[in-house]
């Protein structure tokens, strides 16, 4: 009895911690948002999957029960199984990378994790303690993310900000989600509270629970992430329906619910371009929705690129985290202003489609269908009405705002903890799942073999990457020892081949770039690092064959260092692994530049230029190419419209016109775009310099003088210029 107590303690401690690992910023590790809090899920669900194999040896009570979850979790973990390693790069599939920290590694300990808290949080009080943890751990995490608005705590730079909240998840969406489905446990609490309680004694629970509601729906609010504002609202929306369907008694108050839903959102919609909404940074986004928002257009052309990538392979799909290689291959030009580099179709009919195919997601959504069934199937009733409608709307909620996003592993978390929950409630009579028994006199030695190996397992599963990563983290770091030590943490990194060797890869390309710039650095540390990130970005592109990324880093590399021979090798297979996407001609045209191929950089800016004419970048570069090339007439139809806008004026066309004397058109270039931009300083300096270089010092005087009067802080400047002009001692720089 006592190692059976002592198992027990273990996977409930393990359990009621892991609501706590939302607070975990690891910033000994890389991506310190993300890393810490899913090794640490990893290593705490490995120690209570051990404990629990040793206590179901010993008593046979703690089996977990047949249900129809069970099976659907089950089957689905075996089906994206199958689809990883029938997939086109199988070892990112499995272990994912740093950034993401995904995969079948991630889901398969979110199954063990459903199978042992379905199994050891056995009574209702277990359950309530549980879910009271996860609220208040909800309610500091919102008071963290208040702290960040109010510019007390630090903000996580590149992502949130004052206008969006991201506590200590690193994404505002990540809060998001993770508020959301605390909303829904608060109600579904809430409601049995309520139920259980006489009229005078549900003033508490309702102080309790409405208050967490209330709070965390304002953090959500606060993180002005509109998928999951638009998924609570539908997760309202469909338990009210579900009670008015469901319940004689909350049919008044489910439709004044649903009345009071759709005429907030009528009013909201009508009011939409009034200026308080504008001030709301929250609001302002949410009103921003529409057919022409960059990011709704982003979306569609997201979901058009998996469209072609699933029809490709409509079965078992890619495998996870291969969404790179569909992005790259089917890349839509129009995305040239979004991120370069999606690796989620941000729409989970999509992701799972991409990843494991129609058999993937029609197993994925069985785990909805299951829940609900359970939920709301006849005979004798698991759940309230209420209760089901309120966690049928948590499921809508969540499923609606997944479209949208994507998960990570807190909502993860709260997600297999929801159906854990329905899972033990409706399978209670069941009986148990047949495992294979030992006689009881084995039963102690069993267990700790149990342990022993589970342990031992994840060991294997967490010390490498965990070492991994700190060196990929000391590689980037300042070294006393120089850069001969930042180069031998990349190779460290590397050479445990786990986790996080594609990231520590294209980090040491990325340092090699930079360090083979950098005047009095020794050349045979130049070279080292050269060498070494060659041939590391040569062995991922051999790694997974089908992903342009690797070949365009390792020809950027090398035009960097001059070997423009081969770099161009390198970027027409990453041409020809991603057609549409311009920045790959941009490089490649750089390249034939360098190598003195003016004409075939002019056809690869047009083919560019071609794929989508709005492109700006594409246009500016294609006209700069046909000007060096003294295609006069094609420099200026391009230029036409940009002119006309005053958008011509960029530095890369000034450069152009320098390197053939014209500096008569940088001069009507740049008049027009002063006309529009009379307050731009810079501008007037340029134009200055072209009346002088076109023999006109008179108006580069004037054009100087009246800086004075646009910014007196550059007055002084444009002075001493004048001076330089009027003395005969000005140059053209």
């Amino acid at each position: 009895m006592t190692m059976e107590n002592t198992l027990r303690y273990i996977v409930l401690a393990g359990i009621f911690a892991l609501p706590f690992i939302v607070f975990i910023v690891a910033q000994s590790l890389f991506f310190p948002f993300i890393t810490g809090k899913n090794f640490a899920f990893r290593i705490l669900v490995e120690v209570i999957a051990g404990a629990w194999l040793a206590l179901v040896l010993i008593n046979p009570a703690y089996r977990p029960k047949r249900s129809a979850l069970l099976g659907a979790f089950a089957l689905f973990v075996v089906v994206v199984a199958l689809a990883d390693a029938l997939g086109v790069y199988p070892f990112k599939s499995f272990w994912s990378n740093y950034e993401r920290m995904d995969g079948w590694i991630t889901l398969v300990h979110l199954f063990l994790y459903f199978v042992v808290a379905s199994s050891a949080l056995n009574t209702e009080k277990l359950w309530r303690a549980f879910w009271h943890v996860s609220l208040a751990v909800s309610a500091v995490v919102g008071v963290y993310g208040l702290l960040q608005l109010a510019g007390v705590a630090s903000l996580n730079p590149g992502f949130s900000s004052a206008a969006r909240i991201d506590a200590t998840l690193g994404n505002p969406i990540y809060l998001a989600a993770y508020m959301l489905f605390n909303i829904g446990i608060a109600a579904a609490l809430w409601a049995r509270a309520w139920q259980e309680s006489l009229s005078g004694g549900r003033l508490w629970p309702s102080l309790l629970y409405g208050g967490i509601i209330a709070f965390d729906a304002s953090a959500l609010f606060l993180t002005g992430t509109r998928g999951a504002m638009l998924g609570l609202v539908a997760g309202v929306l469909v338990a009210a329906l579900a009670v008015a369907l469901s319940s004689r008694e909350g049919r008044r108050a489910a439709a004044l619910a649903l009345a009071g839903v759709l005429l907030l959102g009528g009013g909201f919609f009508l009011s939409r371009e009034q200026s308080w909404i504008q001030r709301v940074p929250s609001l302002q986004r949410l009103a921003t929705i529409s057919l022409d928002d960059s990011t709704t257009k982003a979306r569609f052309y997201n979901w058009g690129m998996a469209w072609q990538g699933v029809k490709e392979r409509p079965i078992l799909g890619w495998g996870q985290e291969n969404y790179a290689i569909v992005f790259d291959k089917y890349y839509d030009p129009r995305m040239y202003a979004q991120e370069q580099w999606f690796d989620r179709v941000h729409n989970i009919v999509f992701d799972w489609l991409v990843a494991a195919g129609f058999v993937g997601l029609l197993s994925y959504l069985s785990l909805f269908a299951a829940a609900l069934w359970l939920l709301w199937r006849r005979g004798k009733p698991a759940f309230s009405a209420l209760e089901s409608s309120i966690l049928t709307g948590l499921l809508a909620a969540y499923f609606f705002q997944n479209l949208f996003v994507f998960d990570n592993i807190t909502s993860y978390l709260l997600f297999a903890s929801v159906l854990a929950y329905v899972a033990w409630r409706a399978s209670s009579d069941n009986p148990a799942v047949l495992l294979p028994s030992i006689p009881l006199k084995l039963a102690p030695a069993a267990a700790g073999l149990a342990v022993v190996l589970v342990w031992g397992a994840a060991w294997y599963v967490n010390a490498r990457p965990l070492a991994a990563n700190r060196a990929l983290l000391k590689g980037l770091a300042p070294q006393q020892e120089g850069l001969q030590k930042n180069l031998a943490y990349f190779k460290e990194s590397i050479s445990y081949g786990t986790l996080g060797t594609q990231e520590a890869r294209e980090q040491l390309t990325q340092a090699a770039a930079q360090i083979i710039r950098i005047e009095g650095v020794p050349a045979e540390v130049k070279q080292g690092f050269l060498n070494t990130a060659a041939r590391e970005m040569a062995l991922q592109a051999q790694s997974s064959p089908l992903d342009a990324r690797f070949p365009l880093f390792l020809g950027a590399l090398l035009g960097a260092s001059g070997n423009y021979a081969e770099a161009i090798v390198a970027l027409e297979e990453a041409h020809a692994l991603s057609p549409g996407k311009q920045t790959i001609l941009f490089e490649l045209a750089s390249n034939m530049l360098a190598r003195g191929d003016a004409a075939g950089a002019l056809a690869t800016y047009k083919k560019a230029f071609d794929l989508e004419p709005d492109f700006a970048d594409a246009r500016i570069l294609y006209a700069a190419a046909a000007i060096r090339a003294k295609e006069d007439a094609l420099a200026d139809g391009l230029l036409a419209p940009l002119v006309e806008k005053g958008g011509a004026a960029d530095p890369r066309i000034a450069s152009a016109y320098v390197s053939r004397g014209r500096y008569d058109k940088i001069a009507g270039i740049w008049e027009a775009h002063i006309e529009r931009n009379p307050n731009d300083v810079a501008a007037y300096f340029t134009l200055a310099a072209a009346y002088f270089g076109a023999g006109n010092p008179a108006r580069a005087v004037s054009t100087l003088e009246t800086i004075g009067s646009v910014a007196p802080g550059a007055k002084a400047q444009a002075d001493a210029l004048i001076e330089q002009i009027r003395s005969g001692t000005a140059k053209i720089q």
